[in-house]
Order: structure tokens, then C-alpha cells, then sequence
């Protein structure tokens, strides 16, 4: 974490956290599904709950509420690690991650939308099919997943929202678009 944060039991964090050097082997089923299970074991195991998340090839975003037990930081250092692991070591991790607390007047539900929409939106994702790296734990505490279609694709016009949609969220001070 940032130096001066704390981390805050039931507080909803927004996470970012990159391969080492970007290099894209989270593109892998395997490693994807290693991220995933990494990020439900942690969300079954009842101290703190992922709210959603995205594996992208080269990072993960995760929108989750911290428990008491595990720091932010060490929750994050739990996730990588676990990943590496169920991948049989495939791939490192850049050190440290990107945090942002959320505060009461921010939207999950825009966060949320970034999430699902970052695969679509970077291109690695085509309009027709659903990206496999999304995983949404909480689907009740959002509104759009309501919204999406049968097959879990969104609409079309959402493909064409600009960088201007995101553009108010706290997202690492990168670009909407990663």
C-alpha cells in the first residue's frame, strides 16, 4: 500500500497489479483460471469478499471489501502468490500493486463496469463472446450485470463509450483505457 494508507476492515478497495515487465502470461487459460481460483479461494474463506474482478493478460483488477484479518497489501501478496503457484510458477509479478480505497460518494457500480468492460475496450476481447477473466462474486451489488446479454456479452453501445466514461474513476493515474 501507499505509504500513509491503512487498510480498512469493510472498506471497498479498488486493486491493480501487474506482471512483471507486462509480459502477458495471464493470457494463458491455465494461469487465468490460477488467478481466479487464487482470488474465490480467498473470497470463500469468509475475511473480507471480492466484489469483482478481471484477470487481463498482463494485470488484474480487483473491486473487493477488505476483512479483518489480512491487510490490503498482504491480501494482494496472498493473490499473487497463490496464482504463480497453481501456474507452476510460469510467470512473476512487478513488484508492489496499485490501491485505491473507495469513498462513499464514489460509484461501484462505475467501477464495477470498468472492470467488465477493460477487456472489450483494450481489444483483447471480441464484441460477440464474454471475456473469461471476469468474474463477478457479488452480481447483487451491481446493476449491469442485469443488463448483459444472455450469453454474458454486453450491448454493443456500451462498446462504443469513450475514455471520457471512465474518465472521473481512480485507476492509477493511466489512461481509462489499459
Amino acid at each position: 500500500m501507499h505509504i500513509g494508507r491503512l487498510s480498512a476492515s469493510g472498506a471497498v478497495y479498488f486493486v491493480t497489479f501487474v506482471t512483471r515487465d507486462r509480459a502477458p502470461w495471464l493470457c494463458d487459460a491455465s494461469a487465468r483460471a490460477g488467478m481466479l481460483l487464487a482470488l474465490r479461494a480467498w473470497h470463500e474463506e469468509g475475511d473480507g469478499r471480492v466484489l469483482a474482478a478481471t484477470v487481463m493478460p498482463d494485470h488484474a483488477h480487483v473491486v473487493f471489501e477488505a476483512g479483518a484479518e489480512l491487510p490490503v497489501g498482504r491480501c494482494v501478496s496472498r493473490w499473487k502468490a497463490q496464482a504463480r503457484r497453481a501456474t507452476g510458477y510460469v510467470g512473476e509479478w512487478q513488484r508492489d500493486f496499485w490501491e485505491h480505497r473507495m469513498r462513499d460518494h464514489e460509484s461501484l457500480e462505475d467501477y464495477g463496469l470498468y472492470l467488465f468492460l477493460n477487456p472489450y475496450r483494450a481489444g483483447v476481447c471480441g464484441p460477440d463472446r464474454a471475456w473469461p477473466g471476469w468474474w463477478c462474486a457479488m452480481p447483487e451489488r451491481f446493476r449491469f450485470p442485469a443488463i448483459l446479454g444472455a450469453d454474458g456479452v454486453p450491448p454493443r453501445e456500451w462498446l462504443g463509450w469513450g475514455a471520457e466514461r471512465f474518465a472521473a474513476l481512480k485507476t492509477g493515474g493511466r489512461p481509462a483505457r489499459e
